[in-house]
């Protein structure tokens, strides 16, 4: 064999022994592959890298975020809740003023609508007949206060005179003239007052303060007792506003009026105009009975009225609030849940995690309902975002800014009550309107 063929030999040799190391090395890179892939599945279900540590070196569990959650904080209100009633404006007074002595009217002194005081002079009528009336009775009573010296002179000297001398038929004839002659005086003195009575009825005076209406009758008419109303006059402050109130609602303040007097609602009135009255109300009086037919009892009140604002015969609005408070913590009822157990809340404690409380509830108050128990002004409950709240898991609570935000009270009267917020724990009213 000559080098030539030594040389393929060795170089066939070579390239076995290559391809042998490739295979080899190819067997135990799939050998290698083969154990992480049953490293990294077991059974067919992945566990991921950190399945072939120990359990003494797994990773702790991350605790999830706590979820974010819209608080609200607990406030007192007065559930004293106010009431509207449709009313009407009456005169306290009103005079007609009728002639009382017949004769023509000779002058008027008052200009028609004008305000008249008690003991203005409005009509004088004419008296001539009426003074000679009065001069005649008081001759009348001359007269007879004549007679009666008379007989009082005559009885003493018949007394002074001699018993044998004067009869007793006398003596008593005298005594009964004394008497007659007294009764004459009398008689005389009430037909001269009567006389002046007429006479002062040919000055018509106003009996009372308010505003007169239009002349009946002018200079010149003839007016006798049988006459229309020369004019009439109106009192208009105070004055009165009248309105029916449901037995229902009587009722609930019946102790107050019982024993508390006037001091029983806060009143106030809107006019026609949609301005409120600057004005309160006090109560004067309600009707003995309640109206069998409606229902209701008519209850009367006094209101100032010195501008005059208040016309007789108008509409109003009465609203009214009792005085007594009656102060409970309320909540949106957005913020209530239920379960077998009853109603309860998520309560914010100082650590930001949420505790469940049980509530019981009372009066519902538009969208907000009173807190009977379980709650007490100032906690945080959640509003929204309970859905996501386990009893004792912390919550990241967001409270919503006050600024312009609708208060208790707001959002109550959008559904037709008056609830005014309280300040928490202060029990003073936080409503711009004040009672009533």
């Amino acid at each position: 064999m000559n080098s030539t063929d030594n040389e393929k030999k060795s170089f066939h040799s070579g390239a076995s022994l290559l391809n042998v190391l490739k295979s080899m090395t190819a067997i135990t890179l799939m050998g290698l592959l083969v154990l992480f892939s049953k490293s990294y599945f077991d059974d067919g279900k992945g566990r991921g890298p950190s399945s072939n540590l120990t359990p003494a070196s797994a990773a702790t569990p991350v605790a999830p975020p706590a979820p974010s959650v819209v608080g609200h904080v607990v406030a007192d209100a007065d559930l004293s809740v106010g009431r509207e009633y449709i009313g009407r404006v009456e005169p306290i007074q009103t005079v007609l003023l009728k002639p009382q002595a017949a004769g023509q009217i000779e002058a008027v002194h008052f200009k028609e609508g004008s305000i008249v005081k008690a003991g203005d002079l409005l009509f004088t009528i004419d008296d001539a007949q009426y003074q000679a009336t009065v001069s005649l009775r008081r001759a009348d009573l001359s007269k007879a206060e004549a007679n009666l010296s008379r007989a009082v002179k005559y009885n003493e000297r018949l007394r002074a005179a001699d018993a044998r001398s004067v009869s007793a038929s006398d003596l008593d004839m005298a005594a009964s003239d004394v008497l007659q002659s007294r009764a004459a005086v009398e008689q005389a003195k009430a037909a001269l007052k009567l006389a002046q009575i007429d006479l002062g009825y040919t000055k018509v005076t106003a009996p009372i303060t308010g505003r007169i209406g239009r002349i009946e009758y002018t200079k010149g008419n003839y007016v006798s007792l049988s006459e229309d109303p020369l004019a009439s006059i109106v009192q208009i402050d105070p004055i009165r506003v009248s309105y029916a109130m449901p037995d229902r609602d009587y009722m609930e303040q019946f102790g107050a009026f019982q024993s508390q007097g006037n001091a029983v609602y806060d009143t106030t009135i809107t006019l026609p105009d949609g301005v409120r009255y600057e004005h309160k109300g006090e109560r004067d009086f309600e009707d003995p009975a309640i109206d069998a037919m409606t229902g209701t009892i008519t209850m009367h009140l006094r209101f100032d009225n010195s501008g005059g604002v208040l016309i007789p015969g108008s509409m109003v609005r009465v609203s009214t609030k009792p005085k007594k408070m009656r102060v409970s913590p309320v909540i949106p009822e957005e913020a209530l849940l239920a379960d077998s157990d009853g109603d309860f809340v998520y309560v914010i404690d100082e650590n930001d995690a949420a505790q469940r409380r049980n509530v019981e509830l009372g009066t519902e108050i538009g969208t907000t309902r009173e807190v009977i128990s379980g709650l007490v002004s100032g906690e945080k409950v959640i509003l929204r975002g309970q859905q996501n709240v386990r009893p004792g898991m912390p919550v990241k609570p967001n409270y919503p800014s006050t600024d312009g935000a609708k208060t208790p009270a707001e959002l109550a009267r959008e559904s037709g009550y008056d609830l005014p917020a309280l300040s928490p724990g202060t029990g003073q009213d936080n409503s711009s309107e004040g009672t009533n």
